[in-house]
């Protein structure tokens, strides 16, 4: 019997959908997910004190969370909104779809072609910097200059979009014609935002203003997004999956698109503390890869007060998955960089460094940054910030985890008294000026400060 093709697997997976076990939401939410991590933390001794390493380095540790992380995605699998049915995989199943990753993947084309390749932890190969402010919410005067600012940055290899407001001037409902309109309108200004910034192949993040597959469908039409371009679906916490979502894998793999999965556990959520955290994050993107299919796999694991991925709690957990699925599958796998602190801040950079600085040595692939100020603030971002996080990951490609760890303990005790504040910050427009598309003097000589911060106390270059 020979082995399941991709579309083979596809149509396998949206067949889970249809014929799974029907389950009612509550009792996935509190048996097969909350009871499960529970079991599987203490199962596997998955649990760390407050002056333990932020960035572990045992290798036993990490292959732990792995291991716990593989058996929670066999048990539980996917719940799909839709049907109410359970998803399920056998082993032999995620594990030919593990087989089937590839090591190294070239996106975008020409000269603005890059390529990601799968990383080790300790690892000194290249990683690849996924810049761009990250869906927060723009006007859609401002959109075309606020892209052209990120896709400038030579620093990135891959730009990500921002959200519009509005379109045409009228509010974006989403699954109606707005969401398509909307959807088609990003497409065209992301692109000739690009297009000004002298990078026309570069890759793009998109569809931004998807909030169904609506958007997705007429923003990548023919004119529109490119298969060259990273598209976008995710597991809805915890570990749920919808049509809409389905259909968007449907989508990616008919036009063989390129595209980033993702996935988001709630810390202080169904599967509880950081401990859990880490195993949910392995589950899900091994369930992510098998259920939506995706180029590249991403998680930014969420506090569910402070809205950010930079909690300590979270940094812990991060890294350790990371390095379970580092050194037990060849997925592509990126942080979500989301600081409390907004542009204007010296904070922003504290947080947004320790999950980068923790999240490359343990192995991450390509790192997505920043969404600013948890991305619900109107203009709240700006390149410079996410310029410091590229920077910072090329200076830390070889480092180990246990040079990064005393790094990143200090790093977290420069901003984890404040996170609490939600220091926001000023937005782009009080940043950068609008006519050159630099950052104003002022938050351009707070960066070089920070800069030779790191320079000093860590012997680290980043500008």
């Amino acid at each position: 019997m020979t082995d399941p093709t991709d579309y083979e697997i596809l149509l396998n997976t949206l067949d889970k959908a249809e014929n799974g076990p029907i389950i009612d939401e509550k009792e996935w939410d509190h048996q097969y997910i909350s009871q499960t991590v529970q079991e599987l933390v203490q199962k596997y001794d998955i649990s760390w004190a407050t002056d333990d390493p932020m960035v572990p380095w045992d290798d036993d540790f990490a292959d732990r969370v792995y291991a716990a992380g593989l058996e929670m995605a066999l048990r539980t699998g996917v719940y799909c909104l839709d049907t109410k049915r359970q998803m399920l995989w056998k082993r032999g199943e995620l594990e030919h779809i593990l087989k089937r990753t590839p090591r190294q993947v070239t996106v975008g084309a020409g000269e603005d072609a890059v390529t990601v390749y799968s990383r080790k932890p300790d690892d000194s190969t290249r990683v690849a910097i996924f810049g761009g402010p990250w869906g927060v919410p723009v006007t859609e005067e401002l959109y075309g200059p606020f892209i052209e600012s990120y896709a400038q940055e030579p620093v990135f290899d891959l730009v990500e979009n921002a959200t519009l407001l509005s379109t045409h001037g009228r509010q974006i409902r989403a699954a109606s014609p707005w969401e398509a309109v909307a959807g088609w309108q990003e497409a065209q200004m992301a692109l000739e935002a690009i297009e000004r910034a002298g990078r026309p192949d570069i890759a793009v993040g998109c569809v931004e203003i998807s909030t169904t597959e609506v958007g997705e469908l007429a923003g990548s039409t023919y004119g529109g997004y490119r298969p060259t371009d990273i598209h976008h679906a995710a597991l809805i916490s915890e570990q749920k999956t919808a049509y809409h979502q389905l259909i968007k894998s449907v989508h990616f793999a008919h036009t063989q698109s390129f595209s980033e999965t993702y996935f988001n556990p709630m810390y202080g959520g169904y599967v509880g503390g950081g401990p859990g955290v880490a195993i949910a994050i392995v589950s899900g993107m091994l369930l992510v890869k098998a259920s939506l299919g995706g180029t590249f796999c991403n998680t930014g694991p969420t506090h569910v007060h402070l809205d950010c991925s930079t909690h300590p709690d979270l940094i812990v957990a991060t890294g350790l998955a990371f390095q379970g699925l580092a050194r037990n599958t060849d997925l592509l796998v990126s942080p979500f960089v989301r600081p409390t602190a907004g542009p204007g801040t010296k904070e922003i950079f504290y947080e947004s460094a320790a999950l980068t600085i923790a999240t490359v040595v343990s192995g991450a692939s390509l790192i997505d940054c920043v969404q600013s100020a948890t991305g619900n603030n109107t203009l709240y971002s700006s390149p410079l910030e996410a310029r410091f996080c590229g920077e910072l990951s090329h200076s830390v490609e070889g480092m180990t985890r246990k040079e990064a760890d005393p790094i990143v303990k200090k790093l977290v005790n420069k901003y984890k008294s404040i996170q609490g504040e939600r220091l926001i910050g000023k937005p782009f427009t009080e940043v950068y000026d609008l006519e050159s598309l630099q950052p104003t003097p002022d938050w351009l000589d707070l960066y070089e400060s920070v800069c030779e911060e790191f320079d000093q106390e860590f012997g680290l270059s980043v500008n």
